[in-house]
């Protein structure tokens, strides 16, 4: 997401340089996609899921309640808008579940040109093209708010209606990119009279769009499945700001916000008149509720926050407190925070707000929790470790395969394709065809394998074995490598069997070789690795102010008394006008105390015995 310091700063007023705003992001979860440059814009990277941050008035609302600073929210219209007449309403049909909102204004007697200075300045540093004042204001709202817009002239419609519906297979749109794009049932498009105009929360058509010729327009803002978008749009290899927008789970109300600022905007730059069309919204979603108990707070924050620091960073980032007891609150989640399902989340905001350098380190009071991980997945962790320092390549196969007629084949009695009707009985096969790719691409054959299941039936019982399978030019000398690495002691038969301890642990065969891994784990020796008595000693030096009359050895003898497990050495001897200062040097063997507990118990009890003072 991109950042311009000036954009902003229409929404925070702060006089922080670029690098202390850049640091604040990253305290936030939005760190620097690209070093800061001369262009005061800030080029921020999006990892959360948090369709909010894809707009700059999100970002700005983190920054304003980190910093403890006020949100300035942009003008936006606030009287009611007239209805549209019913001679010239444009009539909305929805026949795809894909819609779950679709709001539209009409806009009448648009005056379409330039754009103002300031707005083309804005949307040039954020990246965006300037069009002309209308389609400037869409994708500046998109951009303010999150929302992506579009707006088709009137005039150019086949029907004075718009039905959003599946595409008919094979039906085509020329894009406002200049493109022909062919589409499928799959997706859904905005159509007018039969013809489609619009691919559905992905891309406008141009046949509708707006030019300086366009008096009246149709302004839309939709929400839909999100899911949808982002296959579609991954289909027709289209990924623009309105996809990445779309693909991320947008709160229908934001429909009807946007629009309104749109329509301010609308009515101030081009003269326009707006007027209330068609708002279809099905079903509007119940807002959140969420409980935030304290007890979950300090577990997982390990900090007894104040509950009025608590109720200021909630306030801030526009939670609604619902009801306060002792135990916790209850809490409205704003609307724009589709990403918060469990109380956690909020957790999570609290500990944001409050930056996360301000939790304290401290060493754990209870026991590390065991490791609870299976013994078998160690073991092939350990396997995969080994294989892939001999230069192994490890690959994934799939498990179902075309029927071969093995003895114990397991074979599917509702098989989605006559290709995938059994359940292999060892990944071997698979392997084989893996490296007939490398030699078909002229790759150097390296050994390959997969620890994975196979599957057999043997007298009516279902067996899962997990396998490791090797494949690959003299597998031989691998296998010895591993099982000396292992420290096993095998041997191969005339058969080709793999025994440990008379018990048959797998099979060799001309360039490959499968094992059991749950019977070749018991034999496996332990590693003995160097065992190290690390203690964690500390080094403070800390600075004390005593009269002549006080002597370094009167020092000593105290920290020698009180704290004889303090080594100490003196540093420096300063006069400063009648008293003396002396900066010692303390190196102690860290115990269960924090060092500042410790370091704050010696100083107290030099300067009470001695009655004197310390700067540390």
């Amino acid at each position: 997401m991109k950042i311009p310091l000036n954009w902003l700063k229409d929404y925070v007023k702060t006089d922080a340089s670029p690098r202390e705003i850049a640091a604040s992001f990253t305290q936030l979860g939005l760190m620097l996609d690209k070093p800061l440059d001369d262009s005061s814009v800030l080029d921020l990277e999006h990892r959360m899921d948090r369709s909010d941050w894809l707009s700059i008035i999100g970002c700005a609302r983190d920054y304003a309640a980190f910093n403890k600073l006020k949100l300035n929210y942009p003008k936006s219209n606030a009287k009611k808008l007239p209805l549209v007449s019913p001679s010239e309403m444009v009539e909305i049909t929805v026949n795809t579940p894909v819609v779950r909102r679709f709001n539209t204004r009409l806009v009448k007697n648009v005056r379409v040109g330039e754009s103002p200075d300031w707005l083309k300045e804005r949307l040039t540093a954020y990246g965006i093209k300037s069009i002309n004042n209308v389609v400037d204001i869409t994708n500046y709202v998109m951009v303010e708010l999150g929302q992506p817009m579009h707006a088709q002239d009137l005039a150019k419609l086949k029907k004075r209606e718009i039905t959003l519906r599946p595409a008919k297979a094979g039906e085509t749109v020329k894009t406002i990119l200049g493109t022909t794009v062919t589409l499928d049932k799959d997706i859904f498009v905005l159509s007018s009279g039969g013809v489609a105009t619009v691919i559905g929360g992905i891309v406008g058509g141009i046949e509708t769009s707006v030019t300086n010729d366009t008096t009246d327009i149709i302004l839309d803002a939709g929400n839909y499945d999100q899911s949808v978008i982002r296959k579609n749009s991954r289909k027709l290899k289209i990924i623009n700001e309105t996809v990445s927008r779309y693909d991320k789970f947008l709160h229908p109300d934001l429909c009807e916000i946007a629009l309104d600022r749109a329509t301010y905007l609308l009515e101030s730059i081009t003269g326009a008149t707006v007027f209330v069309n068609h708002d279809y919204y099905p079903v509007p979603p119940a807002p959140v509720v969420q409980k935030l108990t304290f007890a979950r707070l300090k577990i997982l924050s390990g900090m007894d926050l104040p509950i009025s620091v608590v109720k200021r960073i909630l306030t801030a980032l526009e939670y609604q407190i619902l009801s306060s007891t002792k135990d916790g609150l209850t809490l409205k989640v704003p609307y724009f925070r589709t990403d918060v399902e469990v109380e956690d989340d909020v957790v999570a905001d609290i500990l944001r707000i409050n930056d996360y350098s301000s939790i304290p380190t401290s060493p754990l009071d209870t026991p590390v929790p065991k490791d609870i991980t299976p013994a078998i997945l160690t073991f092939e962790e350990r396997l995969r470790d080994l294989l892939v320092s001999f230069g192994a390549h490890e690959h994934i196969t799939a498990s179902l395969v075309k029927e071969s007629g093995d003895n114990g084949e397991i074979l599917l009695s509702n098989a989605l394709s006559a290709d995938q009707n059994a359940l292999r009985t060892s990944a071997i096969p698979k392997l084989m065809g893996v490296r007939s790719n490398y030699q078909k691409h002229q790759v150097g054959v390296p050994i390959i394998f997969e620890i994975g299941k196979s599957f057999k039936q043997l007298n009516g019982k279902y067996q899962e074995i997990r396998e490791l399978a090797i494949v690959g030019h003299n597998v031989e000398r691998s296998l010895a490598t591993l099982m000396h690495q292992l420290g096993i002691k095998y041997l191969v038969t005339n058969a080709g069997e793999i025994i440990i301890s008379n018990t048959t642990v797998g099979r060799l065969k001309v360039g490959t070789a499968t094992l059991d891994t749950t019977l070749l784990i018991p034999s496996q020796q332990k590693y003995k690795g160097i065992i190290s008595d690390f203690q964690h000693v500390v080094k403070r030096d800390i600075s004390l102010i005593t009269p002549k009359s006080i002597t370094y050895f009167d020092i000593s003898s105290v920290i020698e008394t009180t704290h004889p497990n303090f080594n100490y050495s003196c540093k420096s001897i300063d006069r400063i006008g009648k008293d003396i200062n002396y900066v010692l040097t303390l190196t102690w063997l860290h115990d269960e105390k924090s060092v500042d507990v410790e370091l704050s118990e010696v100083i107290a009890k030099i300067t009470k015995k001695l009655n004197i003072k310390s700067k540390s």
